[in-house]
Protein backbone atom coordinates (compact mmCIF):
# COMPACT_ATOMS: atom_id res chain seq x y z
CA UNK A 1 0.00 0.00 0.00
CA UNK A 2 2.75 2.09 0.52
CA UNK A 3 4.68 1.52 -3.19
CA UNK A 4 1.28 3.30 -4.19
CA UNK A 5 2.05 6.71 -2.98
CA UNK A 6 4.41 7.01 -5.54
CA UNK A 7 1.44 5.81 -8.32
CA UNK A 8 1.43 7.77 -11.27
CA UNK A 9 -1.46 7.23 -14.43
CA UNK A 10 1.78 5.68 -16.16
CA UNK A 11 2.43 2.63 -14.82
CA UNK A 12 5.99 1.90 -15.43
CA UNK A 13 6.75 5.38 -14.39
CA UNK A 14 5.23 4.09 -11.04
CA UNK A 15 7.08 1.21 -11.20
CA UNK A 16 10.27 2.91 -11.83
CA UNK A 17 9.66 5.25 -8.75
CA UNK A 18 9.08 2.18 -6.57
CA UNK A 19 12.48 0.26 -7.67
CA UNK A 20 13.94 3.96 -6.32
CA UNK A 21 12.09 3.58 -2.98
CA UNK A 22 13.34 0.12 -3.27
CA UNK A 23 16.84 1.29 -3.52
CA UNK A 24 16.60 3.59 -0.37
CA UNK A 25 14.97 0.93 1.43
CA UNK A 26 17.88 -1.05 1.00
CA UNK A 27 20.26 1.68 1.66
CA UNK A 28 18.63 1.83 4.96
CA UNK A 29 18.71 -1.67 5.97
CA UNK A 30 22.17 -2.03 5.07
CA UNK A 31 23.14 1.13 7.09
CA UNK A 32 21.35 -1.02 9.92
CA UNK A 33 23.50 -3.87 9.39
CA UNK A 34 26.85 -2.27 9.09
CA UNK A 35 26.08 0.11 12.53
CA UNK A 36 25.07 -3.42 13.97
CA UNK A 37 28.24 -5.23 12.88
CA UNK A 38 31.08 -2.29 13.58
CA UNK A 39 29.05 -0.20 16.66
CA UNK A 40 26.19 -2.37 18.49
CA UNK A 41 27.38 -5.91 17.94
CA UNK A 42 30.25 -6.43 20.77
CA UNK A 43 28.95 -3.37 22.56
CA UNK A 44 28.34 -4.04 26.63
CA UNK A 45 25.84 -1.34 27.11
CA UNK A 46 23.03 -2.94 25.09
CA UNK A 47 21.04 -5.83 26.13
CA UNK A 48 21.15 -9.18 24.17
CA UNK A 49 17.44 -8.47 23.11
CA UNK A 50 18.01 -4.70 22.32
CA UNK A 51 21.00 -6.09 20.26
CA UNK A 52 18.64 -8.98 18.69
CA UNK A 53 16.14 -6.40 17.47
CA UNK A 54 18.51 -4.42 15.96
CA UNK A 55 19.94 -6.61 13.80
CA UNK A 56 16.26 -8.37 12.81
CA UNK A 57 14.86 -5.02 12.14
CA UNK A 58 17.99 -3.97 9.74
CA UNK A 59 17.69 -7.90 8.74
CA UNK A 60 13.82 -7.92 7.63
CA UNK A 61 13.98 -4.08 5.79
CA UNK A 62 17.23 -5.42 3.58
CA UNK A 63 15.23 -8.78 2.90
CA UNK A 64 12.02 -6.94 2.12
CA UNK A 65 13.77 -4.02 -0.08
CA UNK A 66 15.41 -7.07 -2.14
CA UNK A 67 12.06 -8.93 -2.37
CA UNK A 68 10.85 -5.50 -3.50
CA UNK A 69 13.31 -4.37 -5.74
CA UNK A 70 13.28 -8.02 -7.50
CA UNK A 71 9.67 -7.63 -8.16
CA UNK A 72 9.86 -4.33 -9.33
CA UNK A 73 12.44 -5.17 -11.89
CA UNK A 74 11.19 -8.30 -13.05
CA UNK A 75 7.80 -6.39 -14.02
CA UNK A 76 9.72 -3.87 -15.69
CA UNK A 77 11.23 -6.36 -17.56
CA UNK A 78 8.57 -8.45 -18.39
CA UNK A 79 5.34 -6.66 -20.52
CA UNK A 80 3.39 -9.31 -19.76
CA UNK A 81 3.44 -9.72 -16.12
CA UNK A 82 3.44 -5.74 -15.90
CA UNK A 83 0.15 -5.77 -17.58
CA UNK A 84 -1.62 -8.37 -15.57
CA UNK A 85 0.33 -6.40 -12.39
CA UNK A 86 -1.38 -3.40 -13.55
CA UNK A 87 -4.94 -4.79 -13.95
CA UNK A 88 -4.80 -6.41 -10.60
CA UNK A 89 -3.86 -3.02 -8.77
CA UNK A 90 -6.41 -0.86 -10.84
CA UNK A 91 -9.22 -3.30 -9.93
CA UNK A 92 -11.89 -2.01 -7.62
CA UNK A 93 -12.92 -5.10 -5.66
CA UNK A 94 -9.19 -5.28 -5.02
CA UNK A 95 -8.70 -1.79 -3.68
CA UNK A 96 -12.09 -2.24 -2.13
CA UNK A 97 -10.14 -4.97 -0.30
CA UNK A 98 -7.31 -2.95 0.48
CA UNK A 99 -8.85 -0.08 2.09
CA UNK A 100 -11.29 -2.04 4.40
CA UNK A 101 -8.34 -4.38 5.43
CA UNK A 102 -6.42 -1.01 6.80
CA UNK A 103 -9.47 -0.03 8.38
CA UNK A 104 -10.10 -3.01 10.28
CA UNK A 105 -6.39 -3.18 11.12
CA UNK A 106 -6.66 0.68 12.24
CA UNK A 107 -9.30 0.54 14.30
CA UNK A 108 -8.13 -2.85 15.93
CA UNK A 109 -4.61 -1.46 16.96
CA UNK A 110 -6.31 1.71 18.06
CA UNK A 111 -8.77 -0.35 20.57
CA UNK A 112 -5.96 -2.92 21.50
CA UNK A 113 -3.89 -0.29 22.86
CA UNK A 114 -6.27 1.49 24.51
CA UNK A 115 -7.19 -1.33 26.46
CA UNK A 116 -3.58 -2.58 27.23
CA UNK A 117 -2.99 0.83 28.85
CA UNK A 118 -5.45 -0.25 31.26
CA UNK A 119 -2.72 -3.15 31.85
CA UNK A 120 0.53 -1.42 31.67
CA UNK A 121 -0.51 1.71 34.06
CA UNK A 122 -0.36 -1.25 36.63
CA UNK A 123 3.01 -2.04 35.59
CA UNK A 124 5.47 0.05 34.07
CA UNK A 125 4.16 4.02 33.41
CA UNK A 126 6.73 4.40 30.48
CA UNK A 127 5.10 1.48 29.02
CA UNK A 128 1.63 3.53 29.10
CA UNK A 129 2.61 6.47 28.06
CA UNK A 130 4.28 5.04 24.76
CA UNK A 131 1.77 2.81 23.99
CA UNK A 132 -0.47 6.71 24.87
CA UNK A 133 1.88 8.64 22.29
CA UNK A 134 1.32 5.73 19.60
CA UNK A 135 -2.54 6.62 20.20
CA UNK A 136 -1.96 10.06 19.93
CA UNK A 137 0.18 9.79 16.71
CA UNK A 138 -2.58 7.89 15.11
CA UNK A 139 -5.47 9.89 16.17
CA UNK A 140 -3.90 13.26 14.95
CA UNK A 141 -2.60 11.54 11.83
CA UNK A 142 -6.00 10.32 11.22
CA UNK A 143 -7.45 13.60 11.62
CA UNK A 144 -4.69 15.14 9.28
CA UNK A 145 -5.03 12.73 6.55
CA UNK A 146 -9.08 13.37 6.98
CA UNK A 147 -8.58 16.88 5.79
CA UNK A 148 -6.21 16.84 3.37
CA UNK A 149 -8.44 14.24 1.47
CA UNK A 150 -12.04 15.85 2.26
CA UNK A 151 -10.47 18.74 0.67
CA UNK A 152 -8.66 16.90 -2.05
CA UNK A 153 -11.06 14.34 -3.04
Amino acid sequence: MLMRLFDTPDYERSLRRRRLAAFGLLAVGVTGIVCYLLLIHDSDVLSDYARGFYLGGASGITIGAVLLLARVTYLLSNPEARKKAKIQEQDEREKSIVNQSFQFAGMFTFFAAAASMFVLVAVSREAAMAVFGVIVVYAVSWLLSNLYLSKTL
